[in-house]
Parts: C-alpha cells; structure tokens; sequence
C-alpha cells in the first residue's frame, strides 16, 4: 500500500507508524492465508448501520488470482447475514481495487477527497 499512500498522502514514517497502532487497536484484524502462509490481511469495522472495510492487502504475488474477490465475496456474504450493507472507501491512486469493488456490485455513494465512498447495497436484501 506504501505506493498508493505516497501517491494520495505522501509518506510519514512516524505518523504511519502511529496511525498503524491506533488502527490495528480499533478494527477487527485477519489475516488472509494461501499455499499455507500469509498473503494479505483484512482489516473491518461492525458499525451500527454497516460492515465497513477499512482495508483489503493482499501481497504482489498473490495479486491477480482471485484471492481479494474471495475475501471481499466473504465479506458481503457476512453483511447479507447480519442484513447490513457492506461499505468502503478507495483512493483515486488504487484503480485495479476500484475496478474490484465495481465488478462485485459495489455502487459510488459519494466522493469527499481524496476517498471515492462505495457501498455494497444487495447485503441489505441478503442478496449476493
């Protein structure tokens, strides 16, 4: 992510260093696994009137094989349960996660830049 964070932010070793910790204290953190190691992670947040990713890694060699379809597909199918819609930001620096979130039905609810908002609306139906 540091290509996509210096193309939106820039980078700031301290304060990505802390906004890391406040982060990983504050969202549910799972990490994606494949060929029996680790390849990614997930990191959500259950609010009151969502499922929210904050974020999808999945590691270069491990990109472009289905593996964040999978996961994003596991996320929806969690707010199709629980009939909440799945939510998530994206910056304009990431166009193959834009690309994604369209395909898996993800819809633009607004932009406030530098994040594109989307939602994923059918988990309120329970539909996926």
């Amino acid at each position: 992510m540091r290509e996509v964070i210096k193309k939106t932010w820039g980078w700031d070793e301290a304060w990505q260093l802390t906004d890391f910790d406040r982060r990983l204290a504050a969202y549910v953190v799972s990490i994606i696994e494949a060929e029996h190691r680790a390849a990614g992670s997930l990191w959500l947040e259950w609010k009151p009137d969502s499922l929210y990713i904050h974020e999808v890694q999945v590691l270069p060699e491990f990109q472009g094989k289905g593996l964040g379809t999978e996961v994003v597909q596991h996320v929806i199918k969690q707010g199709a349960h629980r009939r909440l819609p799945v939510t998530l930001s994206v910056v304009p620096a990431n166009p193959r996660a834009k690309r994604l979130y369209e395909r898996l039905g993800f819809e633009v609810t607004g932009v406030e830049p530098p994040f594109i908002r989307m939602r994923h609306s059918a988990s309120v139906k329970g539909a996926v």
